[in-house]
């Protein structure tokens, strides 16, 4: 049940932020061509573009028509101390998925699928994911890798410009999910629904849900991560992601993990516990 979770007040994202986050995103806005989509994206109301296909197709979630939906986002932005609740929506699909729109108004979209199939703290986990972003101020440079396509067919060398930037965009892209993750996990305060979040966005089949075995994931999780000890699973994971949105799911798994073993994630909760 979402309820008795720590509110996380005055909650700094540079508290959680991943070193891989904020690394690539100082090799992102030292890239040539960054000002350049950036004011295209500003100049052509890319943002209003898509708000119109997103809030103009699916269903918007309020506290009067699906209130409990509702409650978990506002749950999720008083943990976090998200000022501003964005707006939530839902569109069809059963693939277990979320993803925030729009740097100055974002909204976020959940999938129907990740509403039926997941219990409330793995929705905490997803829906605290995306205000994780939202907080960060990842949602312009997000918005850079949605639109790149379209800059580079109508800024006039765009093609040029592309490469570099595409290939920092994307990575940075990737890093900034494990900030999101743990942004989820404070969210939700619940590590096994992390988890389960994962196994299910994995491809955990429904007739398996009720006998889900978490350690045969984290153990998978961790075994992954030791493959980085050798030099050519490093350079294939690399050269299998390269052009991805997001990092592979037990990957995430396996960074999530290594944070809360580093002590940092309790680190964060028990310091507000401190405070109260």
């Amino acid at each position: 049940m979402i309820k008795n979770k720590k509110i996380l007040k005055g909650l700094n994202n540079s508290q959680y932020e991943h070193p891989f986050d904020q690394k690539a995103l100082l090799a992102l806005q030292s890239t040539p061509g960054v000002d350049l989509v950036g004011n295209f994206i500003v100049k052509h109301a890319i943002e209003k573009i898509y708000t119109v296909q997103y809030t103009g197709s699916n269903l918007k979630v309020t506290s009067q028509n699906y209130p409990k939906i509702y409650e978990y986002l506002q749950y999720a932005c008083q943990i976090l101390d998200l000022p501003r609740v964005p707006e939530l929506y839902i569109e069809w699909g059963y693939n277990i998925n979320a993803f925030t729109v729009g740097s100055e108004n974002p909204i976020i979209v959940l999938s129907s699928g990740l509403i039926d199939l997941c219990d409330d703290d793995e929705i905490m986990f997803v829906i605290g994911h995306e205000c994780g972003h939202i907080k960060s101020n990842h949602m312009l440079y997000h918005m850079m890798a949605q639109a790149l396509n379209i800059c580079i067919d109508n800024i006039p060398g765009g093609n040029l410009v592309a490469a570099p930037l595409q290939y920092a965009l994307y990575y940075w892209n990737r890093m900034s999910e494990f900030t999101a993750d743990r942004a989820g996990l404070l969210s939700c305060q619940n590590m096994t629904a992390a988890i389960g979040a994962f196994m299910k966005m994995a491809g955990m089949p429904i007739k398996e849900f009720n006998k889900m075995n978490y350690q045969t994931f984290i153990q998978q999780a961790i075994d992954f991560k030791q493959l980085d000890y050798d030099a050519m699973s490093k350079v294939i994971k690399f050269i299998s992601i390269a052009d991805a949105s997001h990092p592979w799911t037990v990957m995430r798994a396996a960074e999530l993990l290594k944070w809360v073993g580093a002590g940092e994630y309790d680190r964060i909760i028990n310091t507000y516990r401190a405070l109260k």
